[in-house]
């Protein structure tokens, strides 16, 4: 639909010649979930035409050349799945975007089921867990647990990880998060080792606990404590929400425990994960930090 004038944009929002753009926005809402579901309505109107009545009404006038010479371009060269199944590629890449919150809660919940079956069948569970993760690296994770094991008097069988995101491939790379993210959730995770670009991305999402109580009885450095916000919230806007600045993690870059286990990371910083349900071995870990 090229041309489209304000009464056609009414009749495909439908409403009356007195909405106001509240209206149209609160209307667009609606519909654009009903189009979750199909690819036309009744009247033969696409998620493409409510759109477009939707930035007419809304004073929307603004055409974006370069996404348009992009959108181009992929139709052009569409990529392998797009060919496979046969579908416009662009509305193939609107599909993962509108639905790419429901596949990772689905994939997540898959992840969380294979953990937790394989916790039942392995004989021993982990009584500590320390995950390494993102741009991080390490030749030998036996070495870190024999010195968890040291540091934490009365482990049986702590579990050192690393889930590394530094992997060229986006499969790997979305994998690697998954895995990551079903610990979490399944809350089998107590402490994380990172470097500091995955760390400030983590923290905003609220994944490690606040230091703030803390800072007294770990004794670090005051520059070795590394702070953050959590986003919190989102404005109708689009625009994001941040809470008050908190202590989250600390950088362990040039302690021992780095150097001994030959870990490699930007700035490795180390964090407590908020659902940890073994609190007082998480600290205890921390502490033994302090060189």
């Amino acid at each position: 639909m090229n041309q489209l004038d304000r009464e056609k944009a009414l009749e495909i929002l439908q409403l009356n010649s007195e909405a106001t753009k509240d209206d149209v926005s609160k209307r667009y809402s609606i519909l654009t979930r009903k189009f979750r579901t199909m690819e036309k309505d009744e009247r033969g109107y696409t998620i493409e035409d409510v759109t477009h009545a939707y930035n007419l009404l809304m004073g929307i006038t603004y055409i974006d050349k370069k996404e348009e010479e992009r959108q181009r371009a992929l139709r052009e060269n569409p990529p392998l799945l797009a060919r496979l199944l046969k579908v416009d590629p662009v509305k193939l890449e609107n599909f993962f975007h509108y639905y790419k919150i429901h596949m990772i809660i689905s994939v997540a919940v898959i992840a969380i089921l294979f953990f937790s079956i394989r916790s039942c069948i392995n004989q021993v569970e982990p009584d500590f867990t320390l995950i390494c993760y993102g741009k991080i690296y390490c030749q030998d994770p036996e070495l870190i647990e024999n010195d968890v094991k040291e540091r934490l008097p009365g482990l049986e069988a702590p579990s050192v990880q690393f889930i590394s995101s530094m992997a060229e491939d986006p499969q790997y790379q979305y994998a690697s998060q998954m895995k990551f993210v079903a610990m979490i959730a399944a809350r089998e995770v107590d402490i994380v080792i990172m470097d500091k670009e995955t760390f400030e991305m983590l923290l905003t999402q609220g994944m490690f606990l606040s230091l703030d109580d803390l800072i007294g009885e770990l004794g670090f450095r005051e520059e070795s404590y590394v702070s953050g916000k959590e986003i919190i919230d989102e404005t109708e806007d689009g625009e994001l929400v941040t809470g008050p600045l908190h202590v989250y993690g600390v950088d362990i870059s040039e302690n021992e425990f780095i150097k001994d286990n030959n870990i490699y990371a930007d700035s490795a910083i180390v964090a407590i994960v908020r659902n940890t349900e073994r609190m007082d071995r998480a600290l205890e870990f921390i502490n033994s930090l302090n060189d």
